[in-house]
């Protein structure tokens, strides 16, 4: 049963492949013979490492991971307007996705998580409308829509961190760091 849950995932995750991704792997895989430090970074991989780089995004500040078809939030970080809406909890599954105030929400069951973040991801104070099934709720079952106004969201937890720490070798200390 896992192998088979597994095999149908790999051949989800091939399907949902797209131009950008087939070009970066075949030029990282080009990349990597003439050079092991150089790659080659898709456009959507240029906004993802600036963000790392840079620690903050404007979004609402949820991270999110695909889980049986379904985008479900993982954590919420804190201080970001997903913490501070006080509805998104982890484990809540996003089912479809609307831009403004008003308008149709897009269904996003079965999206890559790349889609779905491009999709929640805006500029800093507009809207993004959320249509969430609750952890505690099953597969169809009653559905909350939430509102959540983007922000910038500081990614602290992400930084380097350093500190040294000194350790008696006999006569004199040593600073490991």
């Amino acid at each position: 049963k896992i192998l088979k849950q597994r095999y149908e995932g790999i051949r989800r995750r091939t399907i949902q492949l797209n131009n950008d991704d087939i070009y970066q792997i075949v030029m990282n895989a080009y990349a990597s013979g003439i050079d092991p430090h150089t790659s080659y970074f898709s456009p959507r991989s240029v906004e993802n490492f600036k963000i790392s780089m840079s620690l903050s995004l404007e979004g609402i500040g949820a991270v999110l991971q695909n889980k049986n078809e379904h985008t479900v939030i993982r954590r919420i970080i804190p201080g970001g307007p997903a913490d501070l809406s006080k509805k998104l909890f982890p484990e809540d599954r996003i089912i479809s996705i609307g831009q403004n105030k008003v308008g149709d929400l897009q269904d996003v069951v079965g999206w890559r998580l790349d889609d779905v973040v491009d999709q929640i991801r805006g500029p800093k104070g507009s809207v993004v409308r959320l249509e969430i099934l609750p952890k505690k709720e099953s597969v169809g079952g009653p559905t909350d829509v939430v509102e959540i106004v983007r922000d910038k969201i500081k990614l602290e937890d992400q930084a380097a961190k350093g500190f040294t720490i000194e350790r008696p070798d006999g006569e004199r200390k040593i600073k490991i760091g």
